[in-house]
């Protein structure tokens, strides 16, 4: 009687348990029921925009399509586009437009306020990138930790120092051309080993960018092969427990970056980026510690590698910048490459927080009047695959830059969403420019007529955009260019 008696407290108090579980759980429930419900009702201020109704109840949606399918959500955006129309609701909050004729209304310049939204920043970078430019949602923040930074990007100061981008550059063909040299030679065959020309860029580009940014090099080019490089690394949350390369990631973000930086901080004279922006007054001094320069060091280096990878009177020796961008064709074949291969692919929202938004349609009706405060964005894949911009959009034709007499068609770059647009714009534009030219100039003078391709099948599917990793994937994952030299 005694052993009943003492188990009958126990048994009450696991089935109070019980039973405040079963009654927190339907109350989180009937909440979540309730919120979707309002989100679909009229008196939602989203509720006139056209788009899924299983969008519109909650973000369960857009997780199904970008976790569970694996980054398609773009794909699925495109597809409602092409049932509702231009803007289009893609969750609760959010808005999606794919008309290029926007672009400046969304991506607006300085003189009007365009927050980020923080529901796309929730997976970015943790640590020191979390408190970058990039990761700021406020307007003013944005443009007070971007302005220190943003002169040294300029067109007049990457134009001094293309010299150090065309060493950089030429250290690589030389080293891509030794490569195969040495691989005929211990083969006794035609044709060099194969390897992925990507690893190549991606090394290229993250020394160009240590090197102007800290005053040394990360040592990419120079290392015996091309891996490892910076963008075979990947952004850890645990490093302990995610393998060798999250480690290393962690180990350039808190150990390796802040080296170089301080090593540019006690060397005043080198007038690298972060020595001088330690001197700027504008900046405040609490975003001047190691953490925030460590972050903003980190993803100079990450967004200046991944994302950036007719010459009769050029050659290797005299290659300039200015001079490769004013070969009409020359410079349609690199805005061509820009919209097949925009680098960032997933959407990317601004908030006008003082402003509605009128879309009109041809005629100059407004046709859908945005809230102030609403997240509205585009994708650059949807933008640049448009068939009215860009007639047959698969195919790669740079002649689609050109106007009849031959010259640049300037009026349709400004629909290119490679760099992004507006005040929030890519702060590097100018520097992967400047790469882009001289190594593709290289390229096509040394490497290229020298090139075969190793890709198996279709090589357009090695290129073709499937899903988004942030970045532009394939259908077998990152971009792969698989060559050898004969």
């Amino acid at each position: 009687m005694s052993s009943t008696f003492a188990a009958t407290p126990y048994a009450f108090q696991e089935s109070w348990i019980r039973n405040s579980l079963e009654i927190a759980f339907a109350t989180y429930a009937g909440y979540k029921v309730m919120v979707a419900l309002y989100n679909i009702s009229p008196l939602h201020p989203l509720s006139r925009f056209p788009g899924p109704m299983l969008a519109a109840a909650g973000y369960f949606y857009e997780a199904y399509y970008g976790w569970i399918c694996g980054g398609k959500y773009t794909q699925q955006i495109k597809r409602m586009h092409e049932k509702y129309g231009p803007i289009v609701r893609i969750n609760p909050d959010e808005l999606h437009c794919n008309d290029p004729l926007f672009t400046d209304e969304i991506y607006a310049g300085p003189g009007r306020i365009r927050d980020k939204w923080y529901h796309q920043l929730n997976t970015g970078g943790a640590g020191p990138v979390s408190a970058t430019a990039f990761s700021t949602v406020l307007h003013e923040v944005h443009k007070m930790k971007k302005a220190p930074y943003a002169r040294f990007f300029s067109r007049q100061q990457i134009a001094k120092l293309e010299g150090e981008v065309l060493d950089a550059a030429q250290l690589v063909t030389n080293k891509v051309l030794s490569i195969a040299q040495s691989s005929k030679e211990a083969n006794k065959s035609q044709h060099g080993e194969v390897f992925d020309v990507k690893d190549a860029f991606n090394c290229y580009t993250a020394d160009v960018i240590g090197q102007y940014a800290f005053g040394t090099s990360m040592g990419f080019i120079t290392q015996e092969g091309w891996t490892p490089n910076f963008a075979t690394w990947y952004i850890p949350l645990m490093a302990d427990h995610m393998g060798e390369d999250i480690a290393t990631v962690m180990r350039q973000m808190n150990v390796v970056i802040p080296g170089y930086i301080q090593a540019a901080l006690d060397d005043p004279e080198n007038r690298r980026v972060f020595a001088e922006v330690l001197q700027n007054k504008s900046l405040p001094d609490s975003y001047k510690d190691m953490f925030h320069l460590s972050g903003e060091g980190f993803n100079f280096l990450l967004a200046g590698t991944e994302t950036t990878a007719t010459l009769s009177d050029t050659s290797p020796s005299t290659l300039k910048w200015s001079h490769l961008e004013n070969k009409p064709y020359f410079w349609a074949i690199v805005q061509e490459s820009l919209r097949i291969m925009p680098g960032v692919s997933h959407r990317s929202a601004r908030i006008a927080r003082d402003e509605d938004l009128h879309y009109k349609n041809a005629a100059g009706d407004v046709v859908y009047l945005v809230p102030r405060g609403t997240p509205i964005g585009m994708s650059s894949v949807i933008n640049h695959m448009d068939p009215k911009l860009y007639p047959d959009p698969e195919a790669f034709r740079p002649e689609r830059w050109l106007l009849d007499d031959g010259s640049p068609n300037y009026k349709l770059q400004k629909y290119l969403l490679a760099f992004s647009r507006g005040s929030r714009s890519c702060i590097g534009e100018n520097l992967a420019y400047c790469e882009i030219y001289i190594m593709a100039a290289l390229m096509a003078f040394q490497v290229i007529p020298r090139a075969t391709l190793h890709e198996p099948g279709e090589p357009a599917e090695h290129f073709k955009y499937d899903h988004d990793m942030i970045v532009l994937q394939t259908k077998n994952g990152s971009i792969s260019c698989k060559i050898s030299i004969c």
